[in-house]
């Protein structure tokens, strides 16, 4: 996880929920991953709530 550093996108974030081994390789986590898009989108959602200074969420593709 300290390899990654830097900001994180939400393009990202939602890869790392996805399946976060699979982003991450050697990560230690036991953490499975969020396969449904929706409940991810749900979490980032709730995650954006609690910045301080919240970039705009993106909108969905069309």
């Amino acid at each position: 996880m300290k390899a990654k550093g830097g900001t994180w996108t939400f393009d990202e974030l939602n890869r790392f929920l996805a399946n976060p081994r699979g982003y991450i390789p050697g990560t230690a986590m036991s953490f499975a991953g969020i396969p449904r898009d929706g409940e991810r989108a749900d979490l980032i959602s709730y995650l954006h709530t609690l910045s301080d200074n919240p970039v705009p969420l993106p909108t969905a593709a069309k």
